[in-house]
């Protein structure tokens, strides 16, 4: 009986190929990881060996084999390999609730929750049973977006089915948290920048991230966003505030009253001087 598989599909040339979902790694003893802040939800489920982890969902953390964890977007993580390392990392924007059921015999839902507890899991026989055959499929790069897609789901069916209610609400806490925390940061900072680009790089995300995490938590794209919000400020300046126009022409960064009026009009249908006379 032969021993070997061949495969005769070539993802990699294949127009759905993914390599942003899964993805398995392996490290030295000795490596060092230096801080680095991560662009997607991540769970680092360790195969083997030992690793120190530091960030600040987990501070002087020893993570060994058959345990996993969890960085949200946005934070920022550093490694030290203690012994050789096997990890597979899964990377995603959204925890799946695949199974109604489950999640409804609790009160508050998950994301009804007041307080972060980031948890070290233990991979349960499925799981691992799971891991080992997502490691040979990457090693073998069957990274199709259909296929990857399908074990996206069937984890988290896995996590759902072999881990309590509590032990996902703290795993995940972070996660359900960060909506709050960007929104806040947006909410904070949005007056402070003069366009998208100079937003992203002030909160330490690329630009992709950036907008994808913008349309998740306001639902509307960040350009679209932040011109509302522009407008709104302007008119309120101008119709409730004694400043003068070429101050808050130049408080929102306009280089000229001439291009100050020009927004004005293309926006309110008004000249600055216009919207401040009394009706």
């Amino acid at each position: 009986m032969q021993g070997r598989c061949q495969k005769y599909t070539d993802c990699v040339l294949c127009e759905h190929y993914r390599k942003d979902v899964f993805k398995y790694r392996t490290f030295p003893r000795g490596k060092f990881i230096p801080q680095t802040r991560c662009s997607r939800n991540t769970i680092y489920f360790i195969l083997s060996g030992e690793t120190w982890v530091n960030s600040s969902e987990y501070p002087d953390t020893i993570v060994r084999e058959g345990h996993f964890l969890l960085q949200p977007l946005g934070s920022v993580v550093e490694f030290r390999i203690h012994t050789p390392l096997e990890a597979i990392l899964f990377m995603f924007d959204h925890v799946q609730n695949v199974c109604v059921a489950h999640f409804s015999q609790v009160q508050p839902p998950l994301e009804g929750r007041q307080q972060s507890t980031s948890i070290v899991l233990e991979t349960v026989t499925p799981l691992q049973m799971f891991l080992q055959g997502m490691r040979y499929a990457l090693n073998d790069t069957l990274l199709c977006h259909g296929y990857l897609e399908a074990k996206q789901v069937e984890l988290f069916y896995l996590l759902n089915c072999y881990y309590s209610i509590k032990e996902l609400n703290d795993f995940f806490a972070s996660v359900y948290d960060q909506g709050k925390g960007f929104r806040s940061f947006v909410m904070s900072h949005y007056l402070q920048v003069k366009d998208v680009d100079a937003f992203a790089k002030l909160g330490g995300y690329s630009l992709t991230t950036f907008r994808r995490l913008f349309k998740e938590t306001f639902d509307e794209p960040v350009y679209q966003w932040l011109l509302k919000q522009k407008c709104r400020d302007i008119y309120k300046e101008l119709s409730t505030t004694d400043k003068s126009i070429t101050e808050i022409s130049r408080q929102y960064g306009f280089g000229s009253l001439a291009n100050f009026s020009h927004f004005c009009k293309a926006n309110f249908g008004k000249s600055p001087r216009a919207l401040r006379s009394p009706k």
